[in-house]
């Protein structure tokens, strides 16, 4: 008879054992499985939040006689694991038709500038960004932007402007250009300056720029500050290497990725419990089917042993209890895989305890959730045979007859 007939017609006899063996096989599938799920969804999560976070190296000068110039700018953002970056400057300048805000009296030069900061994306890294400017209408400037401007509402106000408007800017040495309203704002403290406050210090005469106008009126400048963002905040360090190479001594370089690291944590956190949690499971599960195969095989050694004097090699009798385990196995891992899809979401809500708000996990099954169930199960089930069989195989068929007799 094949040793696979054997096999089915065995573990039909043998009911009771087979739905135990059965029983055992779905509980640690499930708990290899649940695991599974947890740390792919972790996995998937913290992908995400390397696209999200955008975390960044900022690169700032230390002498402003000697700032970062468009080219140097241009080959940071040139790098491969850089995403985007911010160039911003700041100069001042002359309104050619209008009149800055001013309580002075003062007939310094700097009572008749503006001060013109700018940016490439303004909602990403700015005074916005951190809230300590509220945008009261219109839009911020984006990296889409070209000769646009975000003024103050008080100085809007004072010169009759709205979104919409335009402002010429010229500079001391006679460059000009014209720039477009697209947006106002609140910085909070306006009426908290001294009269004597000279114009281009004043927060009403703050302008913000697009780059594309900065770069027309100070060109030969270069940017005070630029940022550098990438997907990938585990090359943070590396990349504040490459920028520092860059600009060597005139910038200082550091990385910004706190926000990253305060949601990485407690995935982390979840990531060791459940690693921990499947190793656990792997030598427990191999350890008690190991325990039980080896039970069974005591009361099967004398069949084994006929089956052996009579011919059979010890490799056919390895594959039957192989397939014996194989099969219960199988139907574990499909009850285990549906068991698996109906907990996913209390799965998810007891995860969801442990983290923070702005953290979202998708807990699911997956093709590569089964398929890691399918190997590693494989290797719980056949350690298990190996041990339960090794005495049968390295002993003698007649030595096991003669002790079953005996």
């Amino acid at each position: 008879m094949p040793f696979y007939k054997r096999a089915f017609l065995y573990l039909i006899r043998k009911r009771a054992k087979s739905l135990l063996l059965l029983l055992i096989f779905l509980l640690v599938n499930s708990m290899i499985l649940s695991t599974n799920m947890i740390l792919h969804a972790t996995e998937r999560t913290e992908a995400a939040m390397q696209e999200k976070m955008k975390e960044k190296v900022v690169c700032e000068i230390t002498d402003t006689a000697n700032e970062i110039t468009d080219k140097e700018a241009e080959k940071i953002e040139n790098l491969a694991n850089v995403t985007s970056v911010n160039r911003m400057g700041q100069q001042s300048a002359y309104l050619t038709d209008l009149t800055p805000v001013t309580a002075s009296d003062s007939a310094e030069p700097d009572n008749q500038k503006v001060s013109l900061l700018s940016f490439d994306d303004m909602e990403t890294d700015s005074p916005f960004e951190d809230q300590s400017n509220r945008l009261t209408g219109g839009r911020l400037i984006g990296n889409d932007t070209r000769y646009s401007a975000v003024v103050n509402t008080g100085f809007a106000e004072a010169n009759g402007l709205q979104i919409g408007g335009k402002i010429s800017l010229e500079t001391e040495d006679g460059k000009t250009v014209t720039v477009e309203i697209i947006g106002e704002y609140l910085a909070g403290n306006e009426n908290r300056q001294e009269k004597s406050t000279l114009a281009v210090y004043r927060v009403e005469n703050q302008i913000y720029i697009d780059n594309t106008a900065y770069l027309e009126l100070f060109g030969d400048r270069g940017f005070y500050k630029v940022s550098a963002y990438t997907g990938q905040p585990d090359l943070l360090d590396e990349l504040a290497g490459k920028l520092q190479n860059i600009l060597q001594d005139k910038a200082e370089v550091t990385t910004s990725d706190a926000l990253y690291q305060q949601m990485k944590a407690p995935l982390t956190q979840i990531t060791r419990v459940v690693e921990l949690m499947r190793m656990l499971t792997f030598i427990t599960g191999t350890a008690i089917v190991s325990l039980l195969l080896c039970m069974w095989m005591r009361s099967r050694q004398k069949e084994m042993a006929v089956f052996l004097s009579m011919g059979e090699r010890k490799f056919t009798i390895f594959l039957q209890a192989l397939l014996e385990a194989a099969v219960l196995f199988l139907i574990a891992m499909g009850g285990a895989c549906a068991l698996g899809s109906l907990a996913a979401k209390g799965l998810q809500s007891i995860l969801l305890t442990s983290v923070t708000a702005d953290i979202s996990l998708d807990v699911s099954l997956q093709f590569a959730d089964i398929a890691l169930l399918l190997g590693i199960g494989s290797a719980v089930a056949v350690i298990a045979v190996l041990v339960s069989l090794a005495p049968v195989i390295r002993a003698n068929p007649k030595d096991i007859l003669s002790r079953m007799e005996g």
